[in-house]
């Protein structure tokens, strides 16, 4: 669901930002450059739980809070002047926009506003709009592997798998145990 909310969100912005290069933020932004300008980079930046968990649905309820960096070059002469109009239209759109993703609401905007906080972006205008949706995640145990196994370590090393109890963990979850992890105790 997050990566088709995230690639969703960046092929409408493009579809509405004419001109304008859209795309995923990632941390190496270093290592590359922009691929022209103006920019925007679009990164889900934290997920929050609900607080109430009042019913199951509420338990798998979400906040997904997401920024999208508008960047102008510098040297253009009413730079500053063209990174807020931009800024606008690119509100205007995300305000207009309803999510087809499932399981996703619309966009609360939060801000939006000059951004010096990331130092991969000196250098460049920028300014960045924070939203959050609410999502709910639909899965089941069966929809998620187990990405490991409850386990407590026997400190006076008393306990240790037997070799069926190695087979019998591999069964269970289709993965093989750590050979090297000799005195666990599977909690059941």
């Amino acid at each position: 669901m997050l990566s088709e909310l995230h690639t969703e969100i960046i092929d409408y912005l493009a579809a509405k930002l004419s001109g304008v290069t859209v795309e995923a933020f990632t941390p190496m932004i270093r290592t590359r450059r922009i691929t022209s300008l103006p920019g925007c980079l679009v990164e889900l930046v934290d997920i929050e739980p609900f607080s109430d968990f009042g019913n199951a649905r509420d338990r798998s309820r979400i906040y997904l809070n997401f920024e999208a960096r508008l960047i102008v070059d510098p040297n253009l002469q009413n730079g500053w002047v063209d990174l807020k109009e931009f800024a606008a239209i690119a509100w205007w759109a995300l305000r207009e926009w309803t999510p087809q993703t499932a399981n996703v609401g619309p966009i609360n905007l939060k801000r939006a506003g000059e951004d010096a906080f990331k130092p991969d972006l000196d250098g460049y205008l920028v300014w960045v709009i924070e939203w959050e949706q609410e999502a709910y995640l639909n899965f089941t145990e069966e929809d998620v592997p187990p990405l490991i196994t409850r386990m407590t370590i026997a400190d006076d090393h008393s306990s240790y798998l037997t070799d069926s109890s190695r087979r019998e963990v591999h069964d269970r979850y289709d993965q093989p145990i750590f050979s090297w992890i000799e005195n666990i105790t599977i909690i059941e």
